[in-house]
Order: C-alpha cells, then structure tokens, then sequence
C-alpha cells in the first residue's frame, strides 16, 4: 500500500510540474508579445482610416510622443471637426481624454476605457499598449495556422472583470511571438472584434508593428491604423506627460 501510495505521489507531482510549465511558457509568451506591442520611443505619426461597409471611409491622423511609462496622443479627424489628447500615465493603465474644442477633460476609468476613438473600430484601452502580462492570466490552448504562419493559440482571461472584453484569444507566431491575430470576445465569450497585425518593421534589433486592421463583425466596419515617421531622438519634458497641462495652448 505504501509502495502505490508514492508512485501515485510521483504521478501527481509530475502532473503539477507540468502544469507550471505550460502556464510558464504561455506568460513568457505573452511577455515576448507586450515587447513587440510598445510603441518605440520617442516622436511617431499615424493615421486610421475607417471604412464603412458601404464602402465610405473617414481619415484620422494622430502624432504621438512616447517616453519610458507616459506617452500622449493627439487625434484629428477634420471631417467631424474633432481634435483630442488622449494621455497615457503609468504604462497605459491610466487615461486622460482632453476633446480641445468642447474644452473638457474626461478621466477614463473601468468601462469608460472601452469608448471608441473618434468613432473608429479602435477603443482607448486598445491604443493603451497596457501589458497583457499583468492583466490577463493566460493558457496555451493549442496550435493554429493563421495566415500561413505557425502560431500558438493562447486563451486570455481577464484578471478583473467589469470590461466589454470577457476574454482574448491571441494568435503569437512560434518563431518571433509576433501577435498575428487577436480576437475579442464579449463577457457572454462571443467574438465581436478582430485585430491583425498585417505588416511590421524591424528597428533597432526588435520588431515594431506598423500595420493594425481592426475588424468589427458586429457592425461590418474596419479600421486600418499605421505608424511612420518615427524619430527615436526626440526627448521630453516630464511635464508633457501631466494631465493638468493637457488643455493648454501649444
């Protein structure tokens, strides 16, 4: 008896043993691809061009200044007359919206992070660049071909609730954990959104993504963002990175 008790001991130790390792691999994972998700550092441009299913397209340009764990984006949409600082503090976990012509500034918190911006597909939480590690509890679910690239299939479960995304299944190439394809799915686990990380750079030894397409299958609309024009020599004052300051003349 005592002889069967410790090889079902073994057995349940190299079951536990297992287990670690797999959620090990699936945050370390998940570690490669927050790398790959920050912005570089210093000043960028992008645009968003969002597309109706008609086939109508609305064109949003955006300049950012990225510093270590602040960065703050400016949004213009000329065709609907709308310009916004949107401020990002303690590694894109807290946001400030300031909208330049109503003159007001919204502190974005729980929910409210999960606003459209300038009405594209893209949400503020999406353009945070928070990291996933310490957000989401992860687990490999298997494996995909997605777009012709090899990719682990990892299941992410929010660690606290009160969001519109239930849960992420995040697509990572094996070779480079480039994130391929995210998919979002409400708190009732049903897909509603889609991003895909169609083209990217290499700068400076890491991999930067400077194509996002963000699907929204609800509403048939997709918004296409892309970076450029980056200049990793540009240094800021700390103050830029105040939310008190946002609504001041440049």
């Amino acid at each position: 008896m005592i002889a069967i008790f410790a090889v079902c001991g073994v057995c349940l130790s190299a079951h536990a043993q297992e287990k670690r390792e797999i959620e090990l691999t699936a945050q370390e994972i998940l570690a490669r691809v927050d790398r790959i998700l920050e912005y570089p550092r210093g000043q960028l441009k992008g645009k968003m061009l969002h597309i109706m299913p008609d086939g109508t397209s609305g064109l949003i340009t955006f300049t950012g200044s990225i510093a270590d764990n602040d960065f703050l984006l400016k949004f213009s949409n000329r065709d609907r007359g709308e310009h916004l600082r949107v401020l990002y503090n303690l590694g894109g976990e807290d946001v400030w919206v300031y909208n330049v012509h109503a003159i007001k500034l919204f502190h974005k918190i729980d929910i409210d992070k999960y606003d459209s911006v300038c009405g594209t597909n893209f949400y503020y939480i999406d353009m945070s660049n928070a990291d996933y590690q310490n957000n989401y509890n992860a687990m490999i679910t298997g494996g995909a071909v997605v777009k012709g690239i090899e990719c682990h299939r990892l299941k992410l479960e929010p660690i606290y609730r009160g969001g519109a995304y239930g849960q992420l299944t995040l697509y990572a190439s094996k070779s480079h954990s480039v994130p391929v394809r995210i998919d979002y799915h409400d708190t009732d686990r049903v897909v509603f959104k889609s991003l895909s990380v169609v083209k990217t750079m290499t700068k400076n030894n890491r991999i930067i993504p400077i194509r996002y397409d963000m699907l929204d299958i609800r509403k048939g609309t997709v918004t296409i963002l892309e970076l450029y024009g980056f200049d990793d020599t540009v240094t800021f004052d700390a103050k830029v990175f105040y939310h008190q300051r946002l609504g001041e003349k440049e």
